[in-house]
């Protein structure tokens, strides 16, 4: 086993609330690198949730609301994935060889558009068959997976403040 002094973390500025020690024999670093690439998905999807759906920014103030917009956010979070699985898998298989860029499917115009389907689903204006429609509009609606950058992203300014209650886009 590995000891830590938290004092010396603390003084370094390491220190956390939670560490780990284990045991140097039996764990690798080769192990804690695989397992560094198994975070990146669920790290995508929290990002997810917290910009596009605003999972954070609750417009109820009981539990129950919470809980309610909580489920809601992820059924269209569930919702919007199998869209998108079900598209890309449709758009490899329509892919031509002699294209430059591989495709997959947009996922921000399919988040958005099934933010704005499913209350009027579930209202009753629509019926389901709209989400094939969607489905349909999604393979059409493709973005390019460019292999490689040549130029770094352009930094969005902070807009301040963004946490306001009753403010939610979404739900």
């Amino acid at each position: 086993m590995v000891n830590i002094d938290l004092k010396v973390l603390k003084d370094m500025g390491l220190y956390n609330n939670s560490i780990i020690i284990f045991d140097r024999g039996y764990y690798s670093e080769d192990m804690f690198r695989e397992l560094y690439f198994y975070r990146w998905p669920v790290e995508l999807k929290y990002k997810e949730l917290k910009s596009r759906f605003a999972m954070e920014e609750f417009s109820g103030a009981t539990a129950v609301s919470i809980q309610q917009e909580f489920y809601i956010n992820m059924l269209l979070s569930n919702l919007a994935s199998l869209i998108k699985n079900e598209a890309d898998e449709e758009i490899q298989i329509s892919a031509k060889s002699t294209n430059k860029f591989r495709y997959q499917a947009n996922r921000a115009f399919i988040i958005e558009r099934i933010k704005s389907i499913v209350p009027k689903i579930l209202c009753g204006l629509f019926e389901l068959s709209i989400i094939e429609q969607l489905y349909i509009d999604a393979v059409r609606c493709r973005s390019q997976l460019l292999p490689g950058r040549s130029f770094p992203r352009k930094k969005l300014k902070s807009k301040g403040r963004s946490h306001f209650r009753n403010k939610k886009v979404s739900f």
